[in-house]
């Protein structure tokens, strides 16, 4: 394949590429795409001077130059653009990349090394390996916090790129031992720059079908799991030290009636956060619906089970949320049930619940255990706290803060 073809099927591959990331930017909001687009954008005008160029159209001086800092502007772009799509944010610190590569223009310009064939191709080339390649490790290092599987497809294609932009280096340094002539090392970067622009959209697809999953498996208010996630999750084959835990904030609908509704969500979430918090990430939790959370925990005792419930309880009742000059101090019921074999998981929903129902008739702000066993007194076992002070006094929907306790 002749160097002209290659040049128009290189400059083809960063038009299309711009043009795609830009329609994904306006469809898709994510942030770097428009980078992306731009840098694409200059890659495309690059190449098209540098074809133009060889073709004797453009003065030797105007195209090399003109081909290498718009080109390693280019690549600085898409660079900063890789970095904020990976990393979903914008630091003032990726603006160093494009001025590394405006630096690098001016000293190139400056020296004249533009004029060299061999010197501008090694450096243009080994500054595009080294964006690449920090782009690999940034894309390798935002796996761990979003594991989507189109990183590793992004991540091969530029550690390809990277590794044939390394090799035109190697052939220009020294033309006897290069392993692959520059014009195939083109040919091949052109399938990877396709490559890059496809797992790019890919990327944004999975990300937006990760981001409905989590808003259908999420309630809205609370942030934690809704009831069909946190039901569905629960195993099917139930094992020895299961427990299922039913939660309810005492009086709620006092609070929803005295302060207002919009009081009410503010203590709906600063509950489902302490439970969240007290119960840790060893357990399932959701809200079950209205002020009622449910939590599933494996390899517990009933000592260990009842301890999980009380820390939770202590946890909720050291809130405090400001409603002008009162306090709303909320407390919560508890009903906790071990598998011991004999039921299924809604048999064992069922009995935690009973086990909840017993704690409120008990005076509320306390934690029952559900103790059906043969041979043994049916009264489940309780723990009962020491008595709170709670705060009220009149008020008509004041605002409400959450305050330390």
């Amino acid at each position: 394949m002749d160097l002209a073809t290659v040049l128009l099927l290189h400059k083809s591959s960063f038009i299309v590429g711009a043009i795609c990331f830009f329609y994904v930017r306006w469809r898709s909001k994510e942030p770097g795409l428009d980078f992306l687009a731009i840098g694409y954008g200059l890659l495309g005008f690059a190449s098209t001077l540098a074809g133009a160029g060889e073709q004797g159209a453009l003065p030797y001086e105007v195209w090399t130059f003109g081909s290498f800092s718009i080109g390693v502007t280019g690549y600085a772009l898409m660079t900063m653009g890789l970095l904020r799509l990976s990393g979903r944010q914008s630091k003032p610190a990726d603006w160093l990349l494009p001025a590394i590569a405006l630096s690098l223009s001016a000293t190139v310009g400056g020296m004249h090394w533009h004029a060299d064939n061999q010197i501008r191709a090694a450096l243009f080339n080994g500054d595009t390996a080294a964006f690449l390649g920090f782009c690999c490790f940034v894309i390798l290092k935002d796996f761990f916090p979003e594991r989507l599987p189109a990183r590793w497809g992004l991540l091969a294609s530029l550690a390809a790129a990277m590794g044939f932009s390394a090799l035109v280096v190697v052939k220009m340094i020294a033309p006897h031992y290069g392993p692959i002539e520059a014009r195939y090392a083109f040919f091949m970067l052109i399938i990877c720059h396709f490559a890059i622009a496809l797992f790019v959209i890919v990327l944004v697809q999975e990300r937006a079908e990760a981001q409905l999953k989590r808003l259908a498996n999420t309630d809205v208010l609370t942030g934690i799991p809704n009831r069909q996630h946190f039901l569905a999750s629960i195993p099917n084959q139930l094992r020895t030290g299961d427990a299922f835990v039913m939660i309810d904030i005492d009086h709620f609908k006092g609070v929803n009636d005295r302060y207002g509704h919009e009081a009410g969500d503010v203590v709906l979430v600063g509950v489902a956060q302490a439970i969240a918090a007290a119960a840790g990430s060893g357990c399932m939790i959701g809200r079950l619906g209205g002020e009622e959370f449910g939590l599933f925990l494996r390899d517990q005792t009933e000592a260990t089970g009842l301890a999980m419930a009380e820390q939770i309880r202590r946890a909720v009742k050291a809130l405090g949320f400001a409603a002008g000059k009162e306090t709303i101090t909320p407390s919560v019921s508890a009903g906790v049930a071990l598998w011991r074999g004999d039921c299924n998981a809604q048999k064992l929903r069922d009995r935690a619940d009973q086990a909840l129902h017993l704690a409120k008739r008990g005076g509320r702000d306390r934690v029952e255990l559900y103790a059906d066993l043969p041979g043994l007194d049916k009264r489940p076992f309780s723990v009962i706290p020491a008595a709170d002070t709670r705060h009220s006094s009149s008020g008509q929907h004041p605002r409400v803060e959450q305050r330390a306790a």
